[in-house]
């Protein structure tokens, strides 16, 4: 009997930590590898986040994210390099992109925003007839914005020479080289929707999903040993996710609020951009606009050297996203199928 005891505790062990009702699945019996994930964050926020943190998914899945504040982009692949940044989410396709053509070996396994509110704009006395009317101007922007100078260039026009490109640090400044006339046109970013919009010296001509479709606006990226090493947080924080993606859905009035108070801003800055048809979260990694971003960029001649020997499809993650997915429909479907089918039918056509 004496022989038999510990067996029989080990046994009972086993039966007091198992539960028979159906849970989120893990790849490994003690969770997720990394409990805590560093985010990089900037001022903008991470919508998601605050939802499947407000909501409980983040706690549901046995994971913390921890922000790590961020001024700028060099920042945030600097933190990434150094291993003080784990994920980041918010600093384009472009930026990621000409990452890895310089020999970061970084892998994209999801989004955040599909398109953003990002307006072109220009002084309310300038005429407009279509995106051909930057061609000879000055223009308050990156050149790598290739929602802009990708189908610039598939219309015959050298965008890169043809444009005179205002480059600033800060975005508000773009806005003020505009009014000032130093720049014919600007394009800011999501944020800045509200300040285009009320300023009565501007107004916005097109935005760039209206110029490129499902551009890919930010993807979700982290260093390719990271995501290999840590594939259960990975999937974790996609369940998490897609569940707040489905609950902002259905509850874009708190939203609102909830991202004022998370990031410093009003709720009239927020809705600026939330209640715009434009603005599509989206964590679909979609590999085919990541590819056209790259061809685009490629084409440009806005990426290294080096990317003539790169595969880009060896840096896009999709098998993580759709597991995570098929996991969430099986466990949450019922309660809303039309948003799964919708996430599934999506994922069949761009990935």
């Amino acid at each position: 009997m004496k022989k038999l005891l510990p067996l029989l505790i080990v046994c009972l062990l086993c039966l007091n930590g198992c539960s028979s009702g159906e849970t989120n699945p893990d790849d490994t019996p003690s969770g997720p590898e990394k409990r805590v994930v560093r985010l990089a964050l900037n001022s903008a926020g991470h919508i998601l986040t605050f939802i499947a943190d407000s909501q409980g998914f983040l706690k549901d899945e046995g994971i913390t994210v921890q922000y790590v504040p961020v001024k700028n982009d060099a920042e945030v692949f600097e933190g990434i390099r150094n291993g003080t940044i784990d994920i980041a989410s918010n600093s384009g396709t472009n930026l990621p992109l000409q990452q890895i053509s310089s020999g970061m070996d970084l892998t994209i396994f999801g989004g955040y925003l599909l398109t953003g509110c990002m307006p072109v704009f220009t002084r309310v006395v300038t005429e407009w007839h279509g995106i051909e009317d930057l061609i000879g101007k000055t223009v308050a922007c990156e050149p790598n914005l290739y929602a802009l100078t990708g189908p610039l260039l598939d219309m015959g026009y050298d965008p890169l020479n043809d444009i005179t490109w205002y480059e600033t640090v800060d975005q508000t400044d773009r806005i003020r080289a505009v009014k000032s006339g130093e720049a014919d046109f600007g394009l800011v970013g999501t944020a800045l929707n509200y300040d285009v919009i009320n300023d009565p010296e501007l107004k916005i001509v097109t935005y760039a999903y209206e110029v490129l479709p499902a551009y890919s606006c930010c993807r979700t990226e982290a260093l390719s040993s990271w995501v290999k090493a840590n594939p259960g947080t990975v999937k974790a924080l996609l369940r998490a996710w897609i569940r707040a993606m489905e609950y902002y859905d259905s509850h874009r009035g708190e939203i609102a609020a909830l991202t004022a108070e998370k990031t410093g801003t009003s709720e009239e800055q927020v809705k600026a951009y939330l209640n715009n048809p434009r603005f599509d979260l989206n964590i679909d990694p979609m590999r085919k606009s990541v590819r056209r971003a790259w061809d685009y960029m490629d084409r440009l001649g806005l990426l290294d050297y080096y990317a003539k020997q790169i595969d880009i499809d060896d840096h896009i993650n999709t098998d993580l996203y759709k597991e995570a997915l098929d996991e969430c429909q099986r466990l949450y479907g019922a309660e809303n199928p039309k948003f799964y089918e919708k996430l599934q039918a999506q994922y069949a056509v761009n990935d």
